[in-house]
């Protein structure tokens, strides 16, 4: 075989196993702390993070991720509302709105994108890892800004936002238009 098709295969096989072991389910031992285990094998890209993608709804994410969301107690998921992902990555947030799937939230770092990007980078490296593809706008409340990467001239239903201060991201979002572009979330 060639290097490349081996050097792939070895990929696939390591993202594989990394998938496959799971941490232990702190919440049903009564620790409801969030681990970052899972957080290296899970890349967002504009469409959601892992399997999880946007435009699913609630009970075919649980099914995609192999664990529930969970709905807050008395939360309506027809109105915009972020639900809870147990065993998901810490700082990691997924914003439901008429029943479906519309963003994922990155607040802590650990995190990247599928072209590695993370809360830390420079606003310079974002543009050196999308090309031609990120928009830069004034924040709403701070001095800092907001970097729009837009996957492609033929898509503009989804986006990553990342929220830069003092040059530097400090969170970003990924999913489907106009909800990546909320600045409160779901306020």
């Amino acid at each position: 075989m060639p290097y490349d098709i081996k050097l792939y295969l070895l990929m696939v096989a390591a993202a594989v196993a990394a998938g496959c072991s799971r941490a232990p389910d702190r919440a049903a031992a009564g620790d409801t702390s969030r681990g970052t285990a899972n957080s290296a094998a899970l890349t967002v890209t504009e469409h959601g993070i892992g399997p999880l993608r946007t435009g699913m709804t609630l009970p075919e994410a649980s099914a995609a991720l192999g664990d529930a969301l969970v709905v807050p107690s008395g939360a309506d998921t027809a109105g915009c509302r972020y639900v809870q992902w147990r065993t998901g990555p810490a700082g990691v947030r997924v914003m439901v709105e008429g029943g479906r799937i519309v963003r994922v939230d990155v607040d802590s770092v650990g995190v990247r994108t599928a072209a590695g990007a993370g809360i830390g980078d420079s606003e310079d490296q974002i543009q050196r890892l999308y090309p031609g593809r990120v928009s830069i706008t004034p924040q709403k409340y701070t001095s800092g800004h907001y970097l729009t990467v837009i996957p492609n001239a033929s898509d503009s239903t989804s986006a990553i936002v990342f929220e830069a201060s003092g040059g530097k991201v400090t969170r970003f979002r990924a999913g489907g238009r106009p909800q990546v572009e909320y600045v409160e979330g779901c306020g």
